[in-house]
């Protein structure tokens, strides 16, 4: 039991990502077990952490625009209008984490200061 959960954990398995070797990117010789897509939406998340810690406050709605990169990017390739590449992929996908890791900041403080304000 132990082994199928770390093996799980180690191979990120229970993230869902179409892990296409063609698209995946090679650290040291090793091939990452998400594409490179999905990987660098996760390296963005965690742009999170600062956007809560800090007093930075972006406008939700710079999070939404942030995802039209990579829906361009995903579309026209989805579409066969063009091929994309790694490269392509991890700055869409870089700008996707770091979109959505705003938009879930500027959500939250906007609930929050909502609670607060129905508190007192």
């Amino acid at each position: 039991m132990k082994e199928g959960l770390f093996a799980r954990i180690r191979s990120l398995s229970f993230i869902p990502c179409h892990r296409m070797p063609s698209r995946s990117l090679v650290v040291r010789g090793k091939r990452l077990p998400l594409c490179a897509r999905c990987s660098a939406i996760l390296t963005g998340y965690s742009a999170l952490t600062l956007l809560l810690l800090l007093p930075l406050t972006i406008p939700w709605f710079a999070g939404v625009l942030l995802q039209v990169p990579m829906l361009i990017d995903g579309c026209t390739q989805y579409w066969k209008w063009r091929e994309s590449n790694n490269v392509l992929r991890v700055v869409t996908g870089l700008l996707s984490g770091m979109g959505q890791s705003v938009f879930v900041a500027g959500v939250s403080r906007i609930l929050l200061e909502w609670l607060l304000l129905r508190l007192s």
